[in-house]
């Protein structure tokens, strides 16, 4: 059996603007959803008391998930990409990449506001 992945294998998780509005949704526990110093968009930040963060996952291909490194901001700093645990809905478990505050976010944001539900729809 191949160990390859498919152009359309890679998991997404995402939770603010790159929703698409599907209910293949989830939710990363030990991280909360927090407005960066601003309300314009939201960045996710790992932390063992966060409430959680809704995801939406979505299957990319190599081509979309570089795209979206580079609108995320990954090369600035802005995020970073990691690797999470997403629980979902419908009792499953996946394995997800998610953009996390990234080095140059936390340093340039002086506060951050949680947004209490993790969830941007319900904000």
């Amino acid at each position: 059996m191949s160990t390859e992945y498919r152009k359309d294998n890679i998991k997404l998780a995402v939770y603010g603007t790159l929703r698409r509005g599907t209910d293949n949704t989830g939710v990363i526990k030990k991280s909360s959803l927090v407005y960066p110093g601003h309300q314009s968009y939201p960045a996710v930040i790992q932390n063992d008391r966060g409430s959680g963060t809704v995801v939406e996952v979505q299957n990319v291909s190599q081509e979309e998930l570089h795209r979206y490194d580079m609108y995320e901001g990954l090369s600035s700093g802005l995020y970073r990409r990691v690797m999470a645990d997403v629980d979902m809905d419908d009792g499953r478990k996946e394995k997800a990449w998610v953009y996390v505050a990234g080095d140059e976010m936390m340093q340039r944001s002086t506060t951050f506001r949680v947004i209490k539900s993790g969830d941007w729809y319900n904000r």
